[in-house]
């Protein structure tokens, strides 16, 4: 599957799309539509404070709180082990701030797991931020720390050390024999709060966009249609992934074999078209140029045509079978890949911020590159850095299991999510332009969408 191409077929009357909005077709949860409520996985703070200082503000509110042995936990401090008052023990103070701030669970150590819905881990200092729980041991398994604190911002620590001392603010650095950490250095700082969606500052984004299916046939919902497989006359049965050109003035579709077709957009090459037989490729992500693209295998290998090439799962010695997507960096320097089971790797000078749940489905980078979002095929989407959290048909209880794209708004500030029935959700100020269940058409092979 080589070659540059351009045809029509799939095509959704604009007339038709403004007619069905009169008669008031706007998307329902099983149809697809705009699903904006601002609700959160956890029961935590209301909207006029954000998860972060939520976690603050209960570390802070329990300053002179003695050290206990045996004592405290999510609900406060308690009276445990003959404590002679109420208290906290090094680490049940951590799982109170986080609690309260956020209903997270933090595990008591000893090789406990972590949550699994989002959290970021940071091991260098210098990108901790306030709100962060602080984790101290020897060795660089967080699950095994021995000591454990709220980061205050500054190389401070809120934290309750030893049988005499009450939770205060304490140096990060400081770390003798009976210190803040036991004389065990950091291990890691947990990133359990979510930032806090922004409200758009202007009205829904009338979103324009494009579906593909397997067979290559395109459906294209309120901005320019430029061709589809079917359309000329191709017939296929293996397309895995859709990409808009750099300038979103056409589309790449890729096949699992790695055959490129270009519609309106620079073709540069293909694996077949320089010899490489494979039979598992699952995305393709254009450069910011326009003058390139990177391809990626179910076992991450990554193949760049006119792109910087900054390495491979199979070039480091990294063995797996259920990679499903890419996504590039603005400047081109590096990419993410992302697997079903929600492992996340970052080449080049891509950031890599966390993993997320198993069943990822799809990934996309935000804007400035520091942060991303993951969709599962049940609609969680998980949001790190930088990346907005607007909500999921996960958390709004909508039961769905072929989720297989997710799209950002230009600004960032919403996404759409993309149903392998054409089923379409916007969050955010990402609006809804239709879906092919809205319009009475049945398929189950849909396997991408693009900003049109």
């Amino acid at each position: 599957m080589t070659g540059t191409t351009k045809g029509a077929i799939w095509t959704v009357s604009k007339l038709l799309l403004a007619v069905l909005v009169m008669v008031g077709i706007a998307g329902t949860a099983l149809l697809g539509g705009d699903v904006s409520a601002a609700t959160t996985p956890h029961a935590g703070p209301g909207p006029a404070m954000s998860q972060d200082e939520a976690i603050l503000n209960a570390a802070a509110s329990q300053a002179g709180v003695p050290y206990c042995g045996s004592g405290g936990g999510i609900n406060g401090p308690s009276n445990g082990g003959g404590c002679t008052a109420p208290g906290f023990n090094c680490m049940s103070f951590a799982q109170y701030a986080v609690y309260q701030g956020t209903g997270d669970m933090v595990p008591s150590g000893g090789g406990q797991p972590f949550p699994s819905d989002g959290e970021q881990f940071i091991t260098n200092e210098a990108n901790l931020m306030p709100g962060d729980a602080l984790f101290f041991g020897s060795g660089t398994d967080v699950t095994q720390y021995v000591h454990s604190g709220i980061y205050a911002g500054n190389g401070l620590v809120w934290d309750a050390r030893y049988t005499g001392d009450v939770v205060a603010l304490h140096s990060i650095s400081y770390n003798p024999p009976g210190g803040n950490g036991e004389d065990y250095p950091l291990i890691a700082g947990v990133r359990f709060w979510k930032p806090a969606a922004t409200a758009p500052a202007t009205p829904t984004i009338i979103s324009n966009y494009d579906l593909v299916g397997s067979d290559g046939g395109v459906f294209a919902f309120g901005g320019a249609f430029h061709g589809s497989l079917p359309g000329l006359g191709i017939h296929v049965s293996d397309i895995s992934g859709i990409v808009p050109s750099a300038t979103k003035s056409g589309y790449y579709l890729v096949g699992s074999d790695g055959g490129v077709f270009s519609f309106n957009a620079p073709y540069v090459n293909s694996l077949p078209g320089i010899g490489v037989h494979v039979s598992d490729i699952v995305g393709i992500v254009p450069t910011s140029t326009g003058t390139g693209y990177f391809v990626v295998g179910r076992d991450g290998g990554v193949f760049s045509f006119n792109a910087p090439f900054e390495g491979s799962l199979p070039g480091i010695g990294v063995h797996v079978a259920d990679v499903v997507a890419i996504a590039a960096t603005a400047d081109d320097k590096g990419y993410l890949l992302i697997g079903a089971d929600g492992s996340v790797y970052a080449f080049g000078d891509a950031q890599w911020s966390g993993n997320a749940p198993a069943g990822a489905a799809a990934i996309t980078s935000t804007g400035d590159g520091h942060g991303y979002w993951v969709v599962g095929s049940d609609g969680l989407v998980t949001n790190v850095g930088d990346a907005g959290n607007f909500g999921d048909l996960a958390v709004l209880g909508v039961p769905v299991s072929d989720i297989v794209g997710i799209v950002p708004s230009e600004d960032g500030l919403g996404y759409l999510l993309i149903g392998r029935d054409g089923g379409v959700f916007g969050f955010g100020d990402a609006g809804f332009s239709g879906s092919l269940p809205a319009l009475g058409v049945r398929v189950s092979d849909i396997v991408g969408a693009v900003p049109a």
